[in-house]
């Protein structure tokens, strides 16, 4: 069961960090997929732009090698909520937005937003699931 947490932990990291990388090689596109959910101010827009790349691929690398787990997981489950939130009401608003999850080469809107919140909600249950190995392995539960 550990072994299946910690292969989990380990393809959200990459996950995390590959949709960072790829925000990263396409700034403005990032941005413009960011305007098109309609819900922040421009300025606010573009320090999400800036800040969310960096942070993604911190989370990635901090999940893939075991590093600060505590934080990377905190912090990856609180951009795994907002993007299932922004996603959700741009479905419910009927917007036709680009996802923005792995940059603008991976166009997501195509297909709607079913499946960008699937991919979400697995990777929430991933790190969920890593989280509950290491509750049991720390009160010497099932190995």
């Amino acid at each position: 069961m550990r072994i299946a947490g910690r292969i989990a932990e380990f393809l959200v990291g990459v996950a995390f960090a590959w949709a960072g990388v790829v925000k990263l090689l396409d700034p403005s596109a990032f941005l413009s997929a960011i305007l098109t959910y309609e819900v922040f101010p421009y300025q606010l827009a573009v320090a999400a732009s800036l800040i969310t790349p960096y942070l993604e691929i911190c989370i990635g690398g901090c999940l893939a090698f075991r590093v600060m787990l505590g934080g990377a997981r905190l912090i990856g489950t609180g951009l795994l909520v907002a993007f299932i939130g922004l996603l959700t009401q741009a479905a419910l608003r009927g917007l036709d937005a680009d996802c923005g999850c792995f940059g603008s080469s991976v166009s997501d809107s195509e297909s709607g937003y079913t499946w960008p919140i699937i991919r979400d909600i697995l990777m929430l249950a991933g790190l969920y699931g890593c989280l509950i190995v290491d509750r049991l392995k720390i009160s010497g539960g099932a190995e």
